[in-house]
């Protein structure tokens, strides 16, 4: 059938049952054609139309989210990539830092720290610019972790400002610290603040980063490692610094407490060696107000021991040399805190202080040689009353000349010459540059790891800070199921002059293990004696040495050789005359003699110790030689990677060279050594060595 048209002029297209006279409804009208065929659909619903709206703009939104997602993985991955090549240097920088504070060198720590406040400032940077923070602003409203994961960074950069400002407050202390004290008290105080404050900062900040790697480290892999290097590493300083919080608080109560209290500063001579260090034959009265020293008295030991009433028995090899214990005497122990307290003991027991209630609060040991060093530092010193001028090279004779026979001697003042040299020294000290100021902090911390330097404390907070970091001269505390050896050869110089002066000491020592991890030890203890070419006639005296050798406990003597019999008469029978015993006293000398051997055997700070005298004249040499064996009845079965340790200490204010050697059982070897043999030489001991030896087995042999 045809289609056929009409003229649209045919039909109004404009229906109203009332028209509006005001409007113009023939613009409306337009003329065409009209498909009688095509009948027009109704006009779609509004919410139809929202509908398709609603598509179009989710589409555009798609578009925008797929663009967005493309621009945010590129920007991460940008990211990612940076923190990747940069997060590793940055905890080997955290971890040296530490290590660099931990050993008192804070311009080596700050080094480290300015390296990751670099780092960190340029990941900041990319993170928080441009495009970057958007990105984080957006999905970290999405997603908290993300948000977790910025505050880590902002934590992290935190931290190190922190530890750089650490390290800054520490250098400030090294290089003003002893001016400070000496003529600023305000401004020590103040500096061990910051101090005390900062750490407790970095205490809180620590923990917290450490539960915020805890809750990433399962996002990403980045995290786990983060989270695994900073509890693995880095955090295990926490301890160290909760250890320095407790004792800063500490000693900034005891600098901030009203009225005066005093640090006895003891000046021990190794000349005429003793078990603690030299014999004290002069100390100091160092009086603090405020955290600054005040005054300074320097004395002869025998001033307050003429002043003391007590009775009390001396050590059994000082009785045929003094009647009563004093201070003079007392620097006895090999554990120099029992020392300290013993000497502390007479002198607040002396009417000298007691009169007075005066008592000391710390004390520090200063042997001679330190007083060389410090001479090297602020150069001669002339002393026109006594017609010479002190260096580091001539302190020692001259200043024992002037006490053994110089004018001061007959005028009953034989210790004058340190009063006139003490304030002299103390203000070329603190008039020193800030370079000489940086050379005394050093000189300083050589003669503390040589334990020429040790300080003890009543304060119990403070006297556990001093051991834990090996401060006090305290003996080395063997751990529970210990597998190992432990050696330490200690003297002790009864009227022998001040022969030590002039004493070389070797020390060599050979360790055999068997298959059931017991040791066969020999060690052979050469003394030369070469005071016979000087003219000072007690140096040239025979060294008379009470010799002690700390063993590991267990041990039992098999032999020993070269040692000399001396008996020690007593001029007193001291249990009818009213005389006390010293408790540490008596607790070492619960021992045995050893009568085929000329020697005793006892136990003393949780050590086996043989006792033995040697007497060496001028111009000869001496060799003690001791082999004993130790038996371990609870060791497991010795098995590849067990480990085993030697532990030497060093005597304050002894010099000897070492010489070890250490056999593996059959069948191992050490992996250190990759040898059965493991040997270590030194001339010049640190304090403390601790050596520690992997087992290894021997390869089987192939037919």
């Amino acid at each position: 059938m045809e289609k056929k048209s009409v003229p649209k002029k045919n039909i109004d297209p404009i229906l109203v049952d009332v028209r509006n006279p005001n409007f113009n409804y023939e613009r409306l009208n337009k003329f065409g054609t009209v498909n009688l065929a095509h009948v027009p659909e109704a006009a779609p619903p509004r919410f139809v139309i929202l509908k398709r709206a609603l598509i179009g703009i989710f589409g555009l939104l798609l578009v925008g989210v797929v663009l967005f997602v493309l621009l945010l993985v590129n920007n991460l991955r940008t990211i990612k990539a940076s923190v990747a090549d940069t997060s590793s240097s940055i905890m080997k920088n955290f971890l040296a830092s530490a290590t660099a504070l931990k050993n008192l060198e804070p311009q080596a720590a700050s080094a480290y720290l300015e390296k990751n406040k670099e780092a960190l400032g340029n990941i900041n940077s990319m993170v928080r610019n441009g495009v970057g923070q958007t990105i984080f602003d957006v999905v970290g409203n999405i997603v908290p972790v993300v948000q977790q994961g910025m505050g880590f960074l902002g934590k992290i950069t935190s931290l190190n400002l922190q530890f750089l400002q650490l390290s800054q407050g520490l250098q400030d202390l090294q290089t003003n610290g002893f001016g400070y004290f000496v003529h600023d008290g305000k401004s020590l105080i103040a500096a061990l603040s910051s101090l005390h404050t900062l750490i407790q900062q970095i205490n809180t900040e620590t923990l917290d980063i450490k539960n915020t790697t805890s809750n990433l480290k399962n996002l990403s892999s980045s995290f786990q490692s983060v989270d695994t290097a900073i509890g693995g590493e880095y955090l295990k300083y926490s301890a160290e610094l909760y250890s320095w919080d407790s004792a800063l608080g500490s000693l900034l109560a005891w600098f901030q407490a009203p009225g005066d209290h005093h640090i006895v500063l003891l000046f021990q001579n190794p000349s005429e060696i003793r078990p603690g260090g030299g014999f004290v034959g002069s100390y100091a009265d160092i009086t603090v107000s405020g955290g600054q020293m005040t005054n300074i008295d320097v004395r002869d030991i025998y001033d307050p021991d003429g002043q003391l009433d007590l009775k009390v028995i001396p050590p059994e090899q000082l009785q045929g040399v003094t009647r009563n214990w004093g201070a003079r005497d007392a620097n006895w122990f090999f554990d120099f805190p029992t020392s300290a307290k013993t000497i502390v003991h007479f002198l607040e027991a002396s009417k000298m202080y007691s009169d007075r209630n005066e008592t000391f609060d710390m004390a520090i040991a200063l042997n001679i040689n330190v007083v060389q060093s410090l001479l090297d530092v602020t150069g001669p010193i002339p002393l026109p009353e006594y017609g010479i001028t002190i260096t580091s090279d001539n302190f020692l004779p001259e200043v024992q000349r002037e006490v053994e026979a110089g004018a001061d001697k007959k005028a009953g003042q034989p210790k004058k010459i340190l009063k006139v040299l003490a304030p002299i020294l103390l203000q070329k000290l603190n008039d020193l540059s800030s370079e000489g100021r940086n050379q005394l902090f050093q000189k300083i911390k050589e003669a503390v790891q040589k334990k020429d330097i040790m300080y003890y404390a009543k304060d119990a907070t403070l006297s556990d800070f001093l051991t834990s970091h090996n401060l006090d001269g305290s003996v080395y505390s063997l751990p529970d199921n210990f597998w190992g050896s432990y050696l330490a050869v200690v003297n002790a110089n009864v009227a022998g002059g001040k022969t030590d002066a002039f004493i070389g000491e070797s020390v060599s020592a050979k360790v055999d293990l068997d298959t059931n991890g017991n040791t066969f030890t020999s060690v052979n203890i050469t003394r030369t004696h070469s005071g016979n070419t000087q003219k000072d006639p007690w140096y040239r005296v025979v060294n008379k040495d009470f010799l002690q050798v700390f063993t590991e406990p267990g041990t039992s003597l098999v032999s020993i050789q070269g040692n000399d019999a001396r008996t020690v008469n007593s001029t007193l029978e001291y249990t009818r005359s009213s005389y006390t015993t010293n408790p540490d006293l008596a607790a070492t000398e619960k021992e045995v003699y050893l009568t085929n051997f000329k020697a005793w055997q006892r136990n003393e700070f949780g050590k086996n110790v043989f006792a033995a005298w040697l007497q060496t004249p001028a111009g000869q040499s001496k060799t003690m030689q001791l082999r004993y064996q130790t038996s371990y009845t609870n060791l497991p079965a010795l098995a590849p990677g067990q480990v085993y340790t030697f532990i030497f200490e060093r005597q304050s204010g002894v010099q000897n060279s070492l010489h070890l050697v250490i056999n593996a059982p059959f069948k191992y070897y050490w992996a250190e050594s990759k040898s059965s043999v493991f040997t270590y030489d030194t001339n010049d001991p640190d304090k403390r060595i601790l050596l520690t030896l992997t087992l290894e087995a021997q390869p089987t042999r192939q037919e």
